[in-house]
């Protein structure tokens, strides 16, 4: 099965690198347009530039309420209304639940938390097909810190199971609004992008293992697939809950982690 996202118009958040970047990528490749926002302005012009005329990007502090209306103009304005919605945008803190700062506990929740749903508070009432949308689909990224309870991911963890009640309520009330909107979230997991490069060197740090090849074994022997993730992997999920394929799927969590998670 091929996955064609032709005509399909996406905003992808924290789109400048990482998986958002290969979101962004994989999505112009399938044929949408794509209007990646991210806080990190230069990154995300290039990101955008590098991929032609089907992407554009405007910048975007996911947390502010205020920018979220103007998003959806700039959608709009370059290639009309949207019908993907990818919550993507978040940050990471590894910490004991004990050496956690509240200020950087209240951080995540404004980003990844708070991010989510306005995206989806914003995105439910530009897309709905009651309000002279277009209807689509809404995707949000958790993680698998919602499904495993690892150490030093607990303030994560609970931003990205909050993201799961989210994805899940929504996609009720997408139906009892008749918005002709599905709500899907992802679990990813151990991933290769810079944001895990830096997890794992917080692990270090914190000396939960005593080095970096002892750290690559124990993942590597939880995942029944023996290999991290990529972002490519994540990508064509993505695409999948995104396109017509899944008209008839909503409100469903799906791991991408080699199985991680089953350990």
């Amino acid at each position: 099965m091929s996955i064609n996202l032709d005509g399909k118009v996406a905003v992808i958040t924290g789109a400048a690198r990482g998986i958002g970047a290969e979101l962004a990528r994989d999505f112009v490749q399938r044929g949408a347009k794509v209007l990646l926002t991210d806080i990190a302005e230069e990154a995300g012009k290039a990101t955008a530039a590098a991929l032609g005329d089907n992407a554009a990007f405007a910048q975007q502090d996911v947390s502010d309420e205020a920018g979220w209306p103007g998003v959806f103009d700039q959608c709009e304005a370059h290639f009309g209304k949207a019908d993907i919605l990818i919550n993507n945008a978040g940050i990471e803190v590894t910490s004991f639940i004990t050496e956690c700062k509240l200020d950087e506990f209240r951080k995540l929740l404004d980003v990844n938390v708070g991010g989510v749903f306005l995206g989806i508070k914003h995105g439910m009432q530009r897309m709905s097909a009651a309000n002279g949308g277009k209807g689509g689909a809404i995707l949000n990224l958790s993680s698998m810190s919602h499904v495993i309870a690892g150490a030093c991911f607990g303030p994560y963890g609970a931003t990205k199971s909050a993201v799961d009640k989210l994805t899940k309520v929504a996609a009720v009330e997408a139906g009892l609004l008749d918005a002709k909107i599905r709500v899907n979230c992802l679990y990813p997991g151990i991933i290769d992008t810079g944001m895990q490069d830096k997890l794992g060197q917080d692990l270090l740090n914190l000396g939960l293992f005593p080095d970096a090849q002892a750290l690559q074994e124990y993942i590597i022997g939880r995942t029944p697939l023996k290999r991290t993730g990529t972002p490519e992997d994540v990508a064509k999920a993505a695409a999948y809950l995104c396109s017509d394929e899944a008209e008839f799927i909503t409100g469903v969590g799906m791991s991408v982690d080699g199985g991680m998670a089953l350990g």
